[in-house]
């Protein structure tokens, strides 16, 4: 666990009218994506009235919940000031060897498989861990390769070999199908872990501490925050939803084989910079990247209904990721020069005050 000595302070909390005036827009920037995707729902409806229909909003949320689920890890890696490229090669592993291990035991219990596949997943999450923190190799660069060598792994593991739902127990396939209040379980157990990340990023020490990490990691060393276990805390939680997800995944298609999920990564981190969530690290939010993978499960349905051409979704996509990046580019220079207005009047009226006080 992160430690301190202190509890630290967010550096936007420091820039005078500026600072307060970014942190009003970084508090209401999810209230947009609400407006945003509500925009989205009626424009998709207007078009295609069979949006709205049951089945079809049950399986945009089945389809929202695998990235969420994933993207709630890779928030608090961003917001540490790292990124998870391995992410896709991490579910795609955990789901291989979790549908092994109950296809050579139809008998063995779900938790148990949960548990292996958890297992998988944080320990190539500890992999990451130990690149990043401990060998200090930039996090783009040994994720990256690991994404090669885990993807690599699972390929040699399966031979090529395709685990189908015919060899798996029904009682594991029945996870993807089981209904609580008429809303399935994949459902509540996204909007359950969101809650609960959610609510440690914003009120834990251990959040307020990534986000120190985020914003300025001196500052951060300076306040006692150790940097190597923030780093190795993300990346193993990373790889531990990974691993959670991998053993859903298979639930969920009932097919597995060590190519799935190979787009996983650009969605992930897509709905992540969408919702809010800056790429230099430091700020946004959990629940915001939980909103950002529900807007690309409904813009992927509208996309299907309305039979547009794929094309346009990707560059739509790359488009809001472009210029979500640059809004916070031009938002942390605009707070940086109000910082050091705010400085230098803070100086001169200290200033002033001394050379009054001499008189």
């Amino acid at each position: 666990m992160i430690t301190s000595s202190e509890t630290p302070t967010r550096s936007r909390q420091s820039g005078g009218a500026w600072g307060g005036f970014a942190d009003r827009i970084l508090r209401v920037r999810e209230l947009g994506l609400v407006v945003v995707l509500l925009l989205i729902c009626t424009i998709v409806t207007a078009r295609a009235p069979r949006f709205l229909d049951g089945p079809n909003l049950e399986q945009v949320a089945l389809s929202a919940t695998l990235v969420c689920i994933v993207a709630l890890g890779q928030a608090l890696v961003i917001i540490a000031r790292q990124i998870d490229l391995s992410v896709g090669a991490i579910v795609a592993m955990s789901a291989f060897v979790t549908a092994s291990w109950l296809e050579g035991r139809p008998d063995g219990g779900i938790l148990t498989a949960f548990l292996i596949g958890c297992g998988v997943g944080a320990a190539l999450g500890t992999g990451n861990a130990l690149l990043v923190a401990v060998a200090r190799i930039p996090a783009v660069v040994a994720t990256l390769g690991t994404l090669a060598i885990y993807r690599g792994a699972a390929i040699v593991i399966a031979r090529g070999r395709q685990i189908s739902a015919t060899v798996l127990p029904e009682s594991y396939q029945e996870v993807a199908q089981l209904h609580i209040a008429g809303v399935p379980l994949l459902v509540w157990l996204a909007l359950l872990l969101t809650l609960f990340f959610s609510w440690m990023a914003r009120y834990t020490r251990l959040g307020r501490n990534l986000y120190a990490l985020g914003s300025s990691p001196q500052s951060a060393r300076v306040a006692g925050i150790s940097e190597t276990r923030g780093i190795a805390f993300v990346f193993i939680l990373s790889g531990l939803l990974c691993g959670f997800v991998g053993v859903l995944w298979g639930a969920r298609f009932g097919t597995v084989d060590a190519v799935i999920a190979r787009g996983l990564n650009l969605e992930v981190i897509s709905a992540v910079v969408v919702g809010g969530v800056s790429i230099f690290g430091g700020s946004g939010s959990v629940y915001g990247a939980a909103l950002g993978a529900v807007i690309f499960a409904v813009l992927q349905n509208g996309v299907q209904l309305l039979r547009i051409n794929q094309f346009w979704l990707d560059a739509v996509v790359g488009m809001a990721i472009l210029g979500t990046v640059v809004f916070y580019m031009l938002l942390a220079r605009r707070v940086e020069r109000a910082e050091r207005e705010w400085r230098r009047l803070a100086t001169l009226g200290r200033t002033g005050l001394r050379v009054a006080a001499d008189r």
